[in-house]
């Protein structure tokens, strides 16, 4: 896709959540102009502050998106992504286009995606959250480093 924007021009909306607006400012200062290399973001140092974050790629054949590294966070908001494993199996049901179609899209366009949800069920809570997906250069391609921060968390019945 031909896109008319540079992604250091990617703007974040007004109120998104701090950590959000941070891990953005983190990649832009890494970036420098051209994607970052993924080495240079370490996820078990940075799950510290970002718990809830992922290095996302294609496999090898180039069809299906992986969880190419996963933090080690307490509770995820959707099923746990297991490392190695096609993203498709962690996903949501009713999110599974929207969320594989932006991945790629930001792979193809090499700007970030940030994403809001107003809110779904999951077992017995209605949960916000917001997730911003950044690309970065592997050693075979593309890929993306995406956080995830809980938005608000409520149970009900």
């Amino acid at each position: 896709m031909t896109t008319h924007i540079a992604p250091s021009d990617f703007l974040l909306p007004a109120g998104v959540h701090p950590r959000i607006g941070a891990f953005y400012a983190l990649w832009r200062r890494k970036s420098q102009g051209d994607l970052p290399d993924v080495a240079q973001f370490d996820l078990a140092e940075l799950s510290e502050t970002y718990p809830l974050l992922a290095r996302i790629g294609m496999d090898p054949a180039g069809k299906t998106l992986m969880w190419l590294d996963v933090a080690a966070a307490g509770h995820w908001p959707f099923k746990t992504p297991v490392k190695d494993r096609p993203l498709v199996q962690s996903v949501p049901l009713p999110s599974i286009k929207r969320v594989i179609g932006a991945f790629q899209e930001t792979l193809a366009s090499g700007i970030p995606d940030y994403y809001e949800t107003t809110s779904w069920g999951n077992g017995g809570q209605t949960v916000s959250l917001a997730r911003i997906a950044v690309p970065v250069k592997g050693e075979l391609g593309p890929e993306l480093i995406a956080y995830w921060e809980v938005l608000e968390a409520e149970n009900f019945s």
